[in-house]
């Protein structure tokens, strides 16, 4: 990974990265396969070293730490670029984390079953948020041009709320918004939750 992360990324090829290790490429394909397999890698490497740098407040609430959570995602896929969808896990440093999420989440009275979803709820809102904030294809939110796309086969007018809701999310970056929107939903949701529980 170190010798991969000193190549520019449009150089960087298998060959590329034998050539720094002092290797046959051959010795490198068995370990990471092809391009792609190093791609991945790299970008999990990156995935990895954002999150470790991720403090989750020791004292804070269960809303909190869910809230902190999810933005080191956010931040994560962000600060490495990828709209990929799949991160291979390495190490310990996002399995403490999430580790430390549930425990906040059981601790505030969500079962371990609930936790889970919880968890896996908020990486993927912070995940989708953030490929679409890089414009990747595979975004969840990336339906409103085809939502203006079919507006713009009927009469102007017949949907006036939605397509105010179309221009102001084209004139605006509401696509930054979005993140902290669906999360500050979702938070108050499993409060209201918690408290009929």
């Amino acid at each position: 990974m170190a010798a991969a992360r000193a190549i520019a990324p449009e150089d960087l090829t298998m060959q590329a990265v034998a050539d720094a290790l002092g290797v046959d490429r051959t010795s490198l394909h068995y370990y990471v396969g092809d391009r792609d397999g190093l791609l991945e890698l790299l970008v999990t490497d990156l995935f990895e070293a954002e999150l470790r740098r991720t403090e989750l407040p020791e004292d804070g609430s269960w809303p909190e730490v869910l809230h902190a959570y999810a933005t080191a995602i956010h931040r994560g896929v962000l600060n490495v670029h990828t709209t990929g969808a799949h991160f291979r896990l390495r190490g310990t440093g996002s399995l403490a984390l999430a580790e430390r999420v549930l425990k906040s989440l059981t601790e505030a009275g969500f079962g371990v079953d609930d936790a889970g979803r919880i968890l896996t709820l908020v990486s993927g809102i912070a995940m989708s948020a953030a490929h679409d904030l890089l414009g990747g294809e595979q975004s969840k939110l990336r339906q409103h041009p085809e939502v203006a796309r079919a507006l713009n086969e009927v009469a102007q007018g017949e949907f006036p709320l939605l397509g105010d809701v179309v221009a102001n999310r084209a004139a605006a970056d509401a696509a930054a918004d979005d993140f902290e929107f669906s999360l500050d939903v979702v938070i108050a949701g499993l409060q209201q939750k918690l408290a009929g529980a």
